[in-house]
């Protein structure tokens, strides 16, 4: 596994070939802003370049593999907004996202600006933390997130009858996700790729870790299943931003 040394003197070549290239700027993102959360960390970083934005990522690219990548994983998220995920030999892992300066975005308060050859790239970023600081909710949360549980829990009933297992568990995972959401947001944690599960609410985390618990069987799954829905309801009701109507039970009624 790499040291934090290590991580320090990748980062500061990437930097120094990325300006050397031409980019108009860089961002840092993530726990590495603060100096990171721990040794396992790893490098999360926009870089905003000129068109055209595929040669400038194919570049990048050549770059990454000469500083020691092993692997790169490549990703689109949009037109003219890539994504480079380089794994080095020594475990480290980095999330390089290529777009041009106005395709920038802020999904939490951990940014930084490390590069900005000519001022844009700062100016941006202000102008899209301030829209962010400025919403209501300001991370994406799942849409109608208190349907959704109820749909899946309709659905994991329906499985079981069938006496399909692990239909209903696969439901009953995604049901777990939402309630993690749902607390997420009712201890203020940045939901933005929240990993520090740990700093969750003690008493929730053991309640929570308890629906890993079961008997690998229908009537077990049975029970999981009331146990998950008394955790959402008692997680949603601690929430004062999430509206639904508590018809929605309607559904799982008479199944």
């Amino acid at each position: 596994m790499y040291t934090y040394k290590e991580r320090k003197e990748i980062y500061d070549k990437l930097l120094n070939q990325l300006i050397h290239l031409g980019i108009e700027g860089a961002v840092q993102i993530g726990s590495g802003v603060n100096g990171y959360t721990d040794d396992f960390s790893d490098i999360d970083m926009m870089v905003a370049v000129n068109l055209p934005v595929t040669e400038n990522k194919e570049k990048i690219k050549e770059l990454l593999l000469d500083l020691g990548a092993i692997y790169i994983h490549e990703g689109m998220f949009r037109e003219d907004i890539y994504l480079l995920i380089p794994f080095f030999e020594n475990g480290l892992e980095m999330d390089i996202s290529i777009m041009p300066t106005e395709l920038l975005s802020v999904q939490s308060p951990l940014w930084k600006v490390v590069y900005d050859s000519d001022g844009s790239v700062l100016k941006k970023m202000n102008e899209l933390n301030e829209q962010f600081l400025n919403k209501q909710q300001p991370y994406r949360t799942t849409p109608n997130i208190a349907f959704q549980f109820i749909y899946r829990y309709r659905k994991a009933i329906i499985d079981l009858k069938r006496n399909n297992l692990i239909g209903a568990l696969a439901h009953i995972d995604i049901m777990k996700e939402f309630i993690l959401e749902i607390q997420i947001l009712n201890e203020n944690q940045k939901l933005h790729q929240f990993k520090q599960y740990q700093l969750l609410d003690l008493s929730f985390q053991e309640v929570f870790l308890e629906l890993y618990q079961m008997d690998i069987s229908i009537d077990g799954a049975e029970e999981l299943l009331e146990k998950t829905m008394q955790l959402f309801k008692d997680t949603i009701s601690k929430n004062k931003s999430i509206k639904y109507d508590e018809d929605i039970y309607s559904i799982i009624e008479n199944l």
